[in-house]
C-alpha cells in the first residue's frame, strides 16, 4: 500500500511539472515556412483571441517590422530563427499562464498538441 501512494505521488508531481502526456500521435518536426531547420507544426486560433489588444502579439504593428505572417520573420530572419521556440512558448504560453493564475479561462498550457496541430497557414 505505501509503494502504491509513493508511485501515485510521484505521478502527480510529474503531472503537474510536466504536464499531460501526448495523447495520439506526436507531432513530426519537418521544414514549414521556409525554416532552415525541421520545426514542429503550429496553429494560432485568432477567433479564439478576439478580446485580446493585437498589439500584445504583433509588435510589427508598433514598430513596423512588416506586415506578413509571424512565422515569415521568426523562421526565415537568420538572427530571429534561433529564438523560435522560446519566443513562442513565452509569449503564447506565458500569456495563457498568467490568465489562469488570475482566475480567468487561460487557454492550453500543457498539452502539446492544442498548440502543435498542422496548419495550412500561420
Amino acid at each position: 500500500m505505501k509503494a502504491y501512494v509513493i508511485v501515485l505521488a510521484v505521478g502527480a508531481v510529474l503531472l503537474l511539472n510536466y504536464g499531460t502526456p501526448l495523447l495520439g500521435e506526436r507531432p513530426a518536426r519537418a521544414l514549414r515556412w521556409e525554416s532552415p531547420d525541421p520545426i514542429l507544426p503550429m496553429t494560432f486560433a485568432h477567433e479564439d483571441h478576439v478580446t485580446e489588444n493585437c498589439v500584445l502579439c504583433h509588435h510589427n504593428y508598433v514598430d513596423d517590422t512588416g506586415g506578413s505572417p509571424c512565422m515569415y520573420c521568426h523562421v526565415t530572419d537568420a538572427t530571429v530563427y534561433p529564438l523560435l521556440e522560446t519566443q513562442f512558448h513565452d509569449l503564447c504560453r506565458g500569456c495563457h499562464e498568467e490568465k489562469r493564475i488570475a482566475g480567468l479561462a487561460g487557454g492550453p498550457t500543457r498539452v502539446c498538441v492544442d498548440c502543435h496541430l498542422e496548419e495550412d497557414a500561420p
